[in-house]
């Protein structure tokens, strides 16, 4: 398997600025726009309009400098604002028409049929987060209450629910309650893996005063109790990367390629730092039924040309030596002189691929499994402060 050269870290949030107005699993957004929500019984409907935004990348630069409104756009509106109507005789007649209290624009609503009620849920750009995570407008746009998700759910039950760059995916699609007097929000009970389809349990907000309670008290201690235990989980897993970040680097406990791959990238990355990361390749095991490809990954990782840098290990050491040599004999002399290669090779097979490798006038960067790589001090710093506790 090979792995190209990655993305640096500024090219990938830019291609994460993009955002959606529904509820999504991944961070995709688009510019909200201004949309009409309408009660089951199409008696009544609210017409939300967002604040007017330049551009999502603007918007996110914005953020980023603390400028603020973030990415307003000129002539835009400067706030986002609701109107509600009703169906009578007929005709829709305005109840009432006000600023909202959501920044941008909330991310989905729903109106109830009479038109006494409008709750709106989350923030654009922003599923979860913040102080309008469930905003419920009562008779004339009055704000009855405006919850954060900490108003819904205990934090330690927030930082179990799955987490992505904008968004916290707390939740499923809200409805009224049967009698009218309450929505009812499906959360998403925390697990270990993130599925699409993730186990819910519904909770209850009450319109007229914005309290929160349980459906089923059993089923929601349930949830919290799973919830703690995810959390746990997902403790023990940070401590334990974190030890093995910290800790001097080793060969793989198992031989395969995936481990491979990864003890080739924290090398180089402790070796040179994370802002040049070379492509990775792993030739496989010379009995396998796929190796005769793995055998072309490594003339290609050589003689691609945008390749500076290249890092190459191997399911069994002596046969890289070998496969390195063949290779290197048919290369032009000095052909890869502006080429750095980092090889994962013990120092008995180290001589005899120095020795099959001059000719092509690389530079060769010895990754010794059996030798401990210590972790960049920079590198320490950058994920986690300049203390380590």
């Amino acid at each position: 398997m090979r792995i190209a050269r990655a993305f640096g870290v500024p090219a990938l949030a830019a291609v994460l600025i993009s955002v959606m107005t529904a509820p999504s699993c991944a961070d995709s957004w688009i510019l909200p726009t201004a949309t009409t929500y309408t009660s089951c019984g199409a008696h009544a409907r609210v017409a939300i309009t967002p604040r007017g935004l330049d551009s999502q990348l603007r918007y996110f630069e914005d953020k980023v400098r603390k400028v603020d409104p973030a990415g307003q756009k000129k002539g835009g509106a400067h706030v986002a604002s609701a109107r509600l109507e009703r169906l009578i005789a007929n005709r829709w007649q305005v109840v009432w028409e006000r600023p909202i209290v959501n920044d941008v624009a909330p991310v989905s609503a729903l109106i109830r049929d009479d038109g006494n009620y409008a709750v709106t849920f989350d923030d654009w750009h922003g599923l979860g987060y913040g102080p309008n995570v469930v905003v419920i407008y009562g008779a004339g746009g009055k704000l009855v209450r405006a919850l954060g998700l900490s108003d819904i759910v205990p934090a330690d039950y927030i930082k179990a629910l799955p987490h992505s760059v904008s968004s916290i995916h707390w939740r499923g699609d809200p409805r009224f309650s049967a009698d009218g007097q309450s929505i009812v929000i499906p959360v998403v009970i925390p697990s270990e893996s993130f599925a699409s389809n993730p186990a819910m349990i519904d909770v209850a907000v009450e319109l007229a005063s914005g309290k929160v309670s349980a459906i089923d008290a059993n089923a929601w201690e349930a949830a919290l109790e799973t919830g703690r235990k995810v959390l746990a989980g997902q403790i023990a897993y940070e401590a334990a990367a974190k030890a093995a970040f910290l800790a001097p680097l080793l060969r793989p406990k198992i031989n395969a390629e995936r481990e491979w791959h990864d003890y080739l990238r924290e090398a180089v990355a402790r070796l040179i730092g994370d802002d040049d990361t070379p492509s990775t390749t792993v030739l496989r095991l010379p009995g396998a039924s796929d190796y005769a490809v793995s055998e072309t990954w490594v003339h290609d990782a050589l003689t691609e040309s945008y390749a500076d840098k290249v890092a190459i290990a191997s399911l069994s050491e002596p046969n890289l030596v070998s496969v390195l040599q063949k290779v290197a004999v048919k290369l032009p002399a000095r052909s890869l002189s502006k080429v750095t290669v980092f090889i994962a090779l013990s120092d008995e097979n180290w001589v005899a691929t120095v020795e099959a490798m001059r000719r092509t006038g690389a530079k060769l960067i010895q990754l010794n499994p059996d030798k401990p790589i210590p972790q960049r001090p920079k590198r320490i710093v950058r994920r986690y402060g300049p203390g380590r506790d």
